[in-house]
């Protein structure tokens, strides 16, 4: 700013703006507004200049660096809540995620079953189970393993953690 007059209601700012050997002012009401009229004033300036020639840079290739797991392998996640597991297959397939819609609740307040539906790109699978969590990580268990993954956990594990929680709630397993 080189310039400020005028009554403190009504300031007049004049700003200079260089620009290598480039120089303009601006006035206006605000410092901010005759900063922006300097700054166009030298832009119509340098507009006026011939275009610089352009040189060829040497184009670099980077190699890629190849991805640390390959989360389309079916051994990918093993061990993993398979929601997580279902969602990150998705991701590095570049596909959208998958769509999960609760399809009924039927049963006694105390002894419920929620069937959750799993819908990944034109396959649908269905999954139950005593509460909405449940059902939703058994839908996308079977969704893991009709599109060709290996089971989250092994069928035996899931077995016997069924019957040690039916063993500490008091509950007689099925089979």
């Amino acid at each position: 700013v080189i310039k400020e007059s005028g009554p403190p209601h009504m300031k007049s700012f004049v700003t200079r703006v260089t620009v290598g050997e480039f120089t303009a002012e601006g006035e206006g009401n605000s410092k901010k507004l005759s900063k922006k009229r300097a700054a166009m004033a030298v832009l119509q300036e340098l507009k006026k200049l011939p275009p610089l020639p352009v040189i060829e840079k040497p184009k670099l290739y980077f190699k890629k660096r190849p991805k640390t797991i390959l989360k389309t392998g079916p051994e990918y996640g093993q061990g993993m809540n398979p929601i997580s597991r279902l969602a990150q297959i998705q991701q590095a397939k570049k596909e959208k995620e998958p769509e999960y819609v609760l399809l009924s609740e039927r049963g006694m307040p105390r002894r419920r079953e929620f069937v959750m539906q799993v819908k990944v790109g034109n396959d649908i699978t269905t999954g139950t189970g005593p509460n909405k969590k449940i059902a939703k990580r058994n839908a996308a268990e079977a969704m893991l393993l009709q599109l060709g993954y290996k089971a989250s956990t092994p069928l035996q594990d899931q077995q016997e953690k069924v019957r040690a929680s039916c063993h500490d709630a008091h509950i007689l397993p099925l089979s």
